[in-house]
């Protein structure tokens, strides 16, 4: 057993006014962050390679072409290049019997239909993160175009988001995208999800009514949107929005939890001493603070970040900051 887990996992030192345990001063080994520092840091966008455009445009800043990883929660949303592409976007819409080509049903509809693949090649993707524009998206292939038109699908709730998995380029060229300076990412993979379908997909407890379930997994499901405000670039922030969409565990625990009488009171994430060389394992630290007694427990979970794709280390257990 790893020696940062125990099978004990009630703290039963005074609790804060808050609920949430006081952190002690951790040793250099500790995962967690230190105290005072955010839970989840921010990232910060480098330079790196991706195709030609991404390319050129690190050749004319004597930037690296190395890409960094990027694994992003956001919305995507298109944006015509130029006059010439917007006024033929207009022509092929009227002649599909679009009424309102500004819709973003009709944006969506038009730019899916085969026959204007022409103009769905020309288009500026633009991925933006709580409504702030983040990325320029590039597929790594021609055949990832029609993920990106599927991406820009209307939204019918606040959680449903698109998730993109590529590689950091430098901010785009001027003139790219109506002068709009933010760094290209070459996208390997993206998908549109509903929050809705995503926890009806988590198997839930048999004595568990599909409402109840629904409440606490929408609930730790907000928690870890909050934190998913970030670019994608940060290993924690990496592991953080990886979780929220790929990992069921997390949201049958914390049900079990609530069940139980506890509130998920903190998510905290940082490096692991499993970590070695280029291969970054990511702790992530979920509490949950006892309703009546002001108790905290603590269950993690490790990401591991060897390369473009994050995945599971190990499955959520219980924890004990050494």
């Amino acid at each position: 057993m790893d020696p940062e887990t125990t099978d004990v996992v009630t703290d039963v030192s005074p609790p804060a006014e808050t609920g949430v345990r006081p952190a002690s001063a951790p040793s250099p080994e500790d995962p967690r962050p230190a105290p005072g520092e955010p839970a989840v840091t921010q990232a910060s966008c480098g330079c790196g390679g991706g195709t030609a455009a991404s390319d050129e445009a690190g050749r004319a800043s004597g930037g690296d072409t190395d890409a960094g990883y990027v694994y992003v929660l956001g919305r995507v949303h298109a944006v015509f290049p130029d006059l010439s592409v917007q006024h033929e976007f207009f022509q092929a819409a009227s002649a599909s019997g679009t009424a309102d080509a500004t819709d973003a049903d009709a944006l969506h509809r038009v730019l899916s239909d085969p026959e204007n693949h022409y103009i769905a090649r020309q288009m500026c993707y633009v991925l933006s993160v709580q409504g702030v524009d983040t990325y320029i998206l590039e597929p790594a292939d021609p055949a990832g175009l029609d993920d990106l038109v599927d991406a820009l699908r209307p939204v019918t709730g606040r959680r449903d988001l698109a998730v993109a998995v590529g590689r950091l380029g430098p901010v785009a060229p001027p003139g790219t995208c109506q002068g709009l300076s933010v760094p290209l990412v070459r996208v390997e993979k993206i998908w549109a999800f509903d929050s809705k379908e995503l926890i009806r997909a988590v198997d839930r407890p048999d004595d568990t009514s599909r409402k109840e379930f629904e409440r606490t997994a929408g609930a730790l499901l907000d928690r870890l949107l909050q934190l998913g405000d970030n670019a994608g670039t940060e290993p924690a922030d990496r592991a953080l929005n990886y979780l929220a969409v790929r990992d069921q565990e997390i949201y049958r625990k914390t049900h079990e939890r609530y069940a139980e009488g506890y509130t998920l009171s903190a998510v905290e994430a940082g490096p692991s001493r499993l970590s070695s060389g280029s291969h970054i394992v990511i702790t992530v630290v979920f509490s949950y603070t006892h309703r009546r007694t002001n108790v905290t427990e603590q269950w993690s979970a490790r990401v591991g970040l060897a390369g473009l794709f994050p995945f599971r280390v190990t499955a959520l257990q219980p924890y004990y900051a050494r």
